[in-house]
């Protein structure tokens, strides 16, 4: 029990330096001194990374997490070779560290000292951190000849990092994060055009940890200190403040007697999660634990119910106003404002969000579920019973961000304003559960964050290796098509997703095959920059995609826990449930008409009267495309069930709505009509 108290309050603490954080430029003490940790952008990040870092050890020396060990053999093996590489550069004393920290990382393929390892590795985290805090301004002129300590307390540093990943996340990405260190190093061994000079383990060291916007402590790193922290300690403490109950009761308001009504209240609920988690698995965990019996009363059976909510949980990632970590990291690789990431995300959430309400519709008329009786509240009871305590803090935060300020200030004075609501409505929250939600809402961070910091060091790998502009000269060079481009982005990301979280897919794919989709696309005769904003929005789809794409999906085994079945069965089904979300993202690119659909790529280049126009042409048509490829996947409309050949009819009717041919849509529309009235009418089952 006094292990988990001292890892709750060190959780807390860290919560707690980076609400500070945000507020220290307007306190005196920043006039006064100089205080690096507060004051020095690279060394802010440092301290964030050390917070994740630690925390990860101490958190798996308390609750042991069970990674898998042909994944952990696989990057043993990996790490061991730079490491080995480094030995000859460094003294005896430094190679011991690095030793350490090497065998630490890899600590769960042994059964006998795991714990102890983890909390030496919590411990020998502090060794490089507060090296790079008292050596800082020497180490940026050291970058490009660093000294032994330097290297010893770099690569020591990231094979600790890649040890809490291994832990929180899996293997996986860590193996393809040191996959692209080995590219750097071995390139020379490669056939043009892929063969580079290959560069030495001192010389990626410095660039991952001594640097100026180092791997370790780059851009995408300064989006989790900026903005993610932020955003999960809000989410956590909406939790533990019971302001999150007080939201979900709002959607019981709205829960009726019919059967459909539970899948609707998911759906609903899940957006209002999504509004504030930015989190699938969070989401869908939430979701499902809140209606199971809901669900269950209603009769639906239980792999269609963890399904739907998996799908549910996604939503999170493209829920304005948080959206998930790729809309922060979008926006800042971009140079683009926030508010653009939240306007071109609300069609695609909308759209998302109808093709699951849809498929809900369908599968309770085709299963003839009962109808549901349950208690409900009316609106002003829930409202006087504390209900707009919940609501106030999501008000605050869309506010603050449409008056122009910052995605930070909005989300902290947020947190503030949940604060003091929750304490003036009852049941009061004690002290017990605001240090419970300021530790929690750390804790969340930790794979989250340690997958970013990752992301961070894949970026610079490709960077120094220049990967990125020869696969999308080859891409370009062996697709000479947009579609293919398209379609080999998409399998890429869905592939990756199999076992990187949604950050690192979108990061990965958008280094490798961004510049390829942009060009092709822009010769299609596409503006630039709407090229450039449709395809991230693309990869961005794909990336939250591959939440709840099988084998993996967090999402997936998320919901999986909650109705007690196979997260890989509930991956298939969960792949099935609104199918034509796999097709929505095509349309941001398939032409430059349908870019219109993200509002802002037509806005910024033909302005605002030829995106209205092109938005809700392409919304109808989408809409009745997503109609069509519903009644093609549950084989059923206006209560009759379809036959195969009706259900390929479908399909292709969906097809016809959605490619680049105003004659093939308004002949898919005009089809569709009269499928529907035939069916409805004439059809004989």
């Amino acid at each position: 029990m006094e292990k988990v108290k001292l890892l709750q309050y060190f959780l807390a603490a860290a919560s707690i330096y980076h609400l500070y954080l945000f507020f220290h430029p307007y306190t005196p003490l920043s006039y006064v001194v100089r205080i690096p940790i507060f004051d020095l952008t690279q060394v802010e990040r440092a301290t964030h990374v050390w917070f994740i870092i630690t925390a990860g050890y101490l958190h798996s020396y308390v609750f042991p997490p069970r990674p898998s060990p042909f994944a952990g053999y696989i990057l043993a093996a990996l790490a061991l070779v730079p490491t080995l590489l480094l030995l000859p550069q460094i003294g005896p004393i430094e190679a011991m560290y690095v030793l350490l920290a090497y065998i630490i990382a890899v600590g769960p393929l042994t059964t006998k000292y795991r714990k102890e390892l983890d909390l030496v590795g919590a411990i020998l985290a502090f060794l490089p951190y507060i090296y790079l805090v008292l050596n800082y301004e020497e180490l940026i002129y050291r970058a490009v000849t660093p000294e032994r300590w330097d290297l010893a307390m770099g690569w020591g540093f990231t094979l600790l990092l890649m040890g809490v990943v291994y832990r929180f996340v899996g293997g996986v990405l860590s193996i393809i994060a040191l996959l692209f260190m080995w590219y750097d190093i071995f390139g020379y061994v490669f056939p043009p055009p892929w063969r580079i000079p290959g560069f030495g383990v001192d010389f990626l060291i410095g660039k991952i940890y001594i640097e100026t916007e180092a791997a370790l402590f780059g851009t995408v790193t300064g989006v989790s200190m900026s903005y993610i922290v932020y955003f999960s300690i809000f989410g956590a403490l909406l939790a533990s403040l019971k302001l999150g109950d007080k939201l979900a009761r709002g959607v019981f308001v709205i829960l009726g007697k019919s059967p459909k009504s539970v899948g609707r209240a998911a759906v609903t609920l899940g957006v209002i999660q999504g509004m504030v988690s930015g989190s699938g698995a969070a989401d869908a965990a939430y979701v499902g634990n809140t209606l199971k019996n809901a669900f269950k009363k209603a009769g639906y059976d239980d792999l269609t119910a963890a399904g739907l909510v998996a799908n549910v949980g996604t939503v999170a990632l493209i829920t304005p106003p948080i959206l998930g970590a790729i809309a922060f990291i979008m926006a800042e690789v971009l140079a683009i404002p926030y508010t653009w990431v939240i306007i071109m995300s609300i069609p695609i959430a909308f759209l998302y969000i109808f093709s699951i309400l849809l498929y809900n519709e369908y599968y309770v008329e085709k299963a003839r579920l009962s109808s549901l009786e349950i208690k409900k509240e009316r609106l002003a009871e829930w409202l006087k019973s504390g209900g707009w305590a919940g609501l106030l803090p999501i008000v605050t935060i869309l506010a603050i961000l449409f008056a122009g300020y910052t995605i930070t200030a909005a989300v902290v004075v947020a947190t503030l304003v949940s604060i003091i609501a929750a304490f003036m409505v009852k049941p009061r929250p004690t002290g017990k559960d605001l240090l419970e939600g300021l530790a929690n809402g750390f804790k969340l961070l930790i794979s989250v964050g340690s997958s970013i910091v990752v992301a961070n060091f894949i970026m610079a790998m490709v960077v120094v290796s220049g990967l990125g502009t020869t696969f999308s000269i080859y891409l370009v060079n062996i697709s000479q098509n947009l579609y293919i481009a398209m379609t080999f982005a998409a399998v890429f990301s869905l592939i990756l997703g199999m076992g990187v979280p949604p950050t690192a897919t979108y990061i990965t794919a958008s280094l490798l095959t961004a510049p390829a989709i942009v060009k092709l696309a822009t010769a299609s005769g596409m503006p630039e920059q709407a090229a450039l904003l449709a395809t991230h929005m693309f990869l961005f789809y794909y990336a939250m995609l591959a939440d709840i794409t099988p084998p993996v999906g967090l999402s997936n085994f998320a919901a999986a826990s909650v109705f007690g079945v196979n997260p890989i069965d509930v991956g298939i089904k969960a792949a099935r449930v609104a199918l034509p979300k796999y097709i929505i993202a095509a349309l941001f690119l398939t032409s430059y008409e349908t870019t219109a659909l993200l509002i802002m790529p037509t806005y910024l280049t033909a302005g605002l009267q030829y995106t209205i126009t092109m938005f809700f042409t392409k919304l109808i048509l989408t809409i009745s495309a997503i109609w069509a490829f519903t009644i093609a996947n549950v084989g059923l409309v206006a209560g009759k069930n379809l036959s195969l050949l009706y259900r390929i009819v479908a399909l292709l009717m969906g097809g016809f709505l959605i490619v680049p041919s105003l004659v093939l849509n308004i002949t898919g529309f005009i089809m569709l009509l009269l499928f529907y009235v035939y069916t409805r009418f004439k059809l004989k089952v």
